[in-house]
């Protein structure tokens, strides 16, 4: 079997949970099938990984990037003769073969009419696909919802490599305050500026014995720039675009996602629990399946709640213990690699 896959953008280009999950798909299939990627860049061939055709894309309007990527995939794909082609953008010409869309979050915060007609339009988009696969439930009643029909939407969930996300070490003179991670693109959906809150507001003597890094690559820099500003005075440090997500989540004592949107998965929660770290969530139904219940719920957008949590496994070392060899377990039980190819081996083999 021949597997044509293609993604604008990907890791280094731009680092993002989705991307590292599109990433890790196409390098993990490659020992059980014949694999061809391609890979749009804007800052430079070096952005493209070295195995994929690579499409530059620098200074170009979004139209224009969406007609030569697509006309990009169309030529290799009469050249490599695929049998399933596999694709994180549904604006594609006609294809030579059937194509699976891969899509991991559908609904922005605060969604306005426009936003609500983007929606439509990638759901009436991708009714030329074979299939749709999304990584929770909650996206695929948004498709659903959104016209997409319900036999064409598929869900499997994002892999998570067990061997590379996995606990470490902790490295002698480490700094020995409680060490919160918000890892994610910096954008406003994400919620970095409520974990930045919940820490702020800590009592005093806790907050002597906690530090937050925010982590990720920078989707908005209007809103990076208010985080700054919040962040002025507090125990916060900023990790931007970093080569490897690993070593921070691995680094981390607690790690926290505040995403308040309901249909965003969040890679970065399952990375985080495949490395043994506690993980302190809002209670969106998108995450809740993603981490199996497993970690600290609190309810969305109560700031206070999640400073209460990380104020409890502050003072808790053993609770952080323990959530975190749990959550280890879910993940390596549900989301390692063997487990989730599976998966698309199956759907893949149905639609050949």
């Amino acid at each position: 079997m021949k597997l044509l896959m293609s993604s604008p953008r990907l890791p280094p280009d731009e680092w993002s949970g989705a991307g590292r999950a599109f990433l890790d798909l196409a390098r993990h299939a490659r020992p059980h099938t014949e694999v061809r990627l391609v890979a749009g860049w804007k800052r430079g061939r070096g952005g493209a990984p070295l195995e994929a055709v690579g499409v530059e894309l620098s200074d170009l309007t979004a139209m224009q990037a969406r007609s030569r990527f697509g006309q990009a995939v169309w030529k290799e794909a009469r050249r490599f003769r695929p049998d399933i082609i596999i694709t994180r953008t549904v604006a594609l010409p006609p294809m030579p073969a059937p194509f699976i869309a891969v899509v991991q979050q559908v609904v922005r915060v605060d969604p306005k009419p426009r936003d609500r007609m983007r929606q439509r339009a990638y759901a009436t988009a991708a009714r030329r696909a074979a299939a749709v696969v999304v990584p929770d439930s909650a996206t695929a009643r948004h498709l659903v919802g959104a016209g997409l029909p319900e036999g064409k939407v598929r869900v499997i969930p994002v892999g998570v490599d067990v061997t590379h996300f996995q606990p470490a070490p902790r490295p002698p003179g480490r700094d020995p305050r409680l060490h919160v991670v918000c890892a994610g693109r910096i954008l406003p959906e994400k919620g970095q500026h409520l974990a930045l809150d919940a820490v702020a507001r800590l009592f005093a003597r806790d907050k002597r014995h906690v530090r937050l890094t925010i982590a990720g690559s920078v989707g908005d820099r209007v809103y990076l720039d208010q985080l700054r500003v919040q962040a002025y005075d507090q125990p916060v440090s900023f990790v931007l675009d970093p080569p490897k997500m690993a070593p921070v989540l691995q680094d981390a004592d607690v790690v926290v996602v505040p995403s308040i949107v309901e249909a965003g998965f969040s890679t970065t929660a399952v990375e985080a629990m495949a490395c043994g770290v506690p993980v302190v969530w809002f209670d969106q139904p998108a995450l809740r399946e993603a981490t199996g219940g497993r970690g600290v719920p609190v309810e969305p957008n109560d700031v206070p709640a999640m400073r209460s949590a990380l104020r409890t496994l502050l003072h808790n070392p053993d609770e952080r213990a323990r959530l975190g060899a749990e959550g280890r377990r879910f993940v390596v039980g549900t989301m390692g690699w063997d487990r989730v190819w599976d998966q698309w081996h199956r759907l893949v083999s149905s639609l050949v």
